[in-house]
């Protein structure tokens, strides 16, 4: 869903100086540790079950003699923890890069700790030919017009790292799209059918502005189709959604999050409690606009009988797609549930960071038995089909290809896709967990690349899992800094925000010989 971050980082950095790389373990694979070398700098950032990775890749350049610079979620929530691993934390926006580059050209000591608010949107030009050079080529054009979400949903990290939303200017979202169009490969999809994505992470958050962008979109000549991130109360404004049906938008993804209101009372996501989903999403279906969303279970709540229940309601329901993802409810540290649920130890013990991955069961009181809850949750990833079967999720496809009343293919595609998106993943992403419990030991092969000669200490920094609970599901020592005796979170020093796109990318740099 984002793999710009890196982008962003690289387009603040003077290519004059610099010969950069771009790398993205999502479309490159897993990053060589034997070709950590020769680099000065090295940017790494990701989100929340990355840092791991993140603390792995560091300890490769570290040991190269690399300076590593690191971004994202637990940089943002936690900056003096992070500091140990890494020689430049920045928290808060991608911006905090200019700062750090303008040390190093000053040649200034560098700082432990760099922080950029969310609503400080420097002005500069996002090079989108860094993707092509990288070998990263998505079908579609990523984009961001905006910065963050004012709504306060309690299982969301947005309002911890950002706390509320911000605008680019309009002219930088024109500039960002001519780049991103003009820089694709000559022969591409991209190029010849250009689709813009906007990866904001509510792009309807500043009514104005998201007005401003439709128009700049229906006028431009180029742009055949676009898409975005909305919340879901913006489906009800039925004059809203023929303007963005008529400003050339194929697709929205909405936080539909559950159909269970008492999951969006509890989450506070009451921006959802109104009128029909289902008749919304048929109006908007109806006017040539795809809704897809993202379906959360809560183990807590519902025993695995009753979760499959819920998907068998969605597949019986002809109005709606079969969710782009699923997930489990994964308490993200610095999140009001996660501080929470903490406080009053509903936890699972030995829970990880890692663990924090949408998958991991991680919580200590469930509503069925691990074991039960277990085998649901390998079918719902691995098998979804087991539950909802193909036949079932075809049938929905051809009755909303019948309603589209179109012959265009590619809209045909993108409708399509959002059925199948959760099936096709669960055939891209094999696992090895058995029990999918908090603290199971199977964990991705990378934490066991170390080398030989590795020491003890350095495992435990960089290799060893970080744990947010203890055997009992008592916050762990490096987490006590951050909790007060209350049992509420005591905000550290310069609490910065995090740039909404910090997922899992990264990039290294090369000086380039360059006469004064």
């Amino acid at each position: 869903m984002q793999p710009i971050a890196g982008l962003h980082v690289a387009s603040l950095i003077d290519p004059e100086q610099f010969a950069v790389t771009l790398y993205h373990e999502d479309w490159h694979g897993p990053f060589d540790p034997a070709r950590a070398t020769g680099y000065d700098i090295a940017f790494l950032t990701g989100l929340q079950p990355d840092f791991d990775r993140m603390r792995q890749l560091s300890y490769f350049f570290r040991r190269a003699g690399t300076t590593v610079i690191a971004g994202g979620s637990i940089c943002t929530q936690f900056p003096e923890f992070a500091a140990q691993f890494f020689d430049v934390v920045c928290a808060g926006g991608v911006d905090a890069v200019t700062q750090v580059m303008t040390d190093l050209a000053d040649a200034k000591p560098l700082k432990p700790i760099y922080h950029s608010p969310i609503m400080r949107i420097d002005n500069y030009r996002v090079d989108y030919r860094l993707l092509r050079w990288n070998g990263i080529n998505p079908l579609t054009h990523l984009i961001e017009a905006s910065r963050g979400c004012s709504f306060r949903c309690s299982f969301c990290i947005i309002p911890a790292e950002v706390g509320g939303h911000a605008a680019y200017d309009l002219a930088g979202v024109a500039a960002a799209i001519d780049s991103a169009i003009d820089s694709s490969p000559p022969f591409s999809f991209r190029r010849h059918y250009p689709i813009v994505l906007f990866l904001d992470n509510n792009f309807s958050d500043d009514r104005r502005h998201m007005l401003e962008v439709c128009e700049l979109l229906r006028r431009h000549r180029k742009v055949r189709m676009w898409g975005a991130l909305v919340t879901q109360n913006v489906l009800r404004d039925r004059k809203l959604i023929r303007k963005l049906a008529d400003a050339k938008c194929r697709a929205l993804f909405v936080g539909l999050e559950s159909l269970d209101h008492a999951f969006l009372r509890r989450f506070n996501k009451k921006q959802n409690l109104g009128s029909s989903v289902i008749d919304d999403v048929a109006h908007a279906e109806s006017l040539g606009i795809v809704v897809g969303y993202g379906y959360l279970f809560d183990p807590r709540f519902h025993t695995a009988a009753e979760m499959e229940r819920q998907l068998r309601l969605i597949g019986d329901t002809n109005e709606l797609s079969m969710p782009i993802y699923l997930s489990l409810v994964a308490p993200l540290a610095g999140t009001e549930v996660f501080w929470n649920d903490l406080c009053e130890g509903s936890l699972a013990p030995n829970l990880r960071l890692r663990d924090l991955d949408g998958e991991t069961i991680a919580y200590a009181a469930l509503a069925d038995t691990p074991e039960n809850l277990s085998v649901f949750v390998d079918r719902l990833f691995r098998r979804p089909w087991e539950l909802v079967s193909r036949r079932i999720v075809l049938r929905k496809i051809l009755r909303r290809l019948l309603r589209a009343r179109t012959l265009n293919p590619v809209y045909w595609y993108v409708l399509a896709a959002s059925s199948l998106h959760c099936f096709v993943w669960a055939r891209a992403y094999p696992s090895r967990r058995r029990s999918y419990l908090a603290g199971e030991n199977v964990l991705d092969p990378q934490y066991d690349e170390q080398p030989d000669d590795m020491t003890a200490e350095d495992f435990a920094k960089y290799f060893a899992p970080i744990a947010v609970t203890d055997g009992e599901g008592r916050a762990t020592s490096w987490l006590r800094p951050y909790v007060s005796s209350r049992g509420k979170r005591r905000r550290p020093r310069h609490a910065g925000t995090d740039h909404p796109d910090a997922a899992g990318a990264g990039l290294a740099a090369r000086r380039t010989e360059v006469q004064p």
